[in-house]
């Protein structure tokens, strides 16, 4: 997260943030890897040094929740006019698969594309529609807090807890 607010504290001002989403699954032969805001579509140094490009696509992109809690979600519109997407999303149907895409957000400064700035990664795709403009994709964590510990905190059991009833 330092780097992110670097970016926008003290980047030159003609720095843009790059933002490229890369949406993934075993069935297909290749990720889907698009940049929002570079129109000649970048190549990038992923986190772990492998190098990649990403296509100019035109994007929707909608950050959920706090940046630094474990409930991550993110909306994605794909504006590929229907062409390419839902012919992957129609294989995973008639694949019958259970197995979710992935999708993974990364943030980069157009004066530094050797290191991300912000990355969102393992986001589940959970939802999506297509119509003949583009697709809407809603990824997010796995529920991190949806079970209890079981435990009753009761003043019996933590008697320091006496103040706070």
């Amino acid at each position: 997260m330092a780097e992110l607010n670097e970016f926008y504290l003290d980047a030159s001002p003609s720095a843009v943030m790059l933002e490229c989403i890369e949406i993934s699954h075993s069935l297909w032969s290749q990720p889907l890897r698009y940049v929002l805001n570079h129109t000649d579509g970048v190549t990038v140094i992923h986190e772990n040094g492998e190098s990649a490009f990403y296509t100019f696509m035109p994007l929707q992109i909608k950050k959920g929740g706090a940046a630094n809690d474990l409930d991550q979600s993110i909306s994605v519109t794909v504006g590929d006019l229907g062409e390419h997407v839902p012919s992957l999303l129609k294989m995973l149907e008639d694949a019958d698969s259970r197995e979710r895409p992935v999708l993974i957000y990364r943030a980069y400064s157009s004066e530094d594309l050797n290191d991300p700035l912000w990355v969102i990664n393992g986001l589940f795709v959970d939802d999506e529609s297509s119509d003949y403009q583009g697709t809407t994709f809603r990824a997010a964590t796995s529920k991190a807090n949806s079970n209890g510990t079981g435990m009753r905190y009761t003043v019996d059991e933590f008697p320091s807890l006496k103040a706070f009833f």
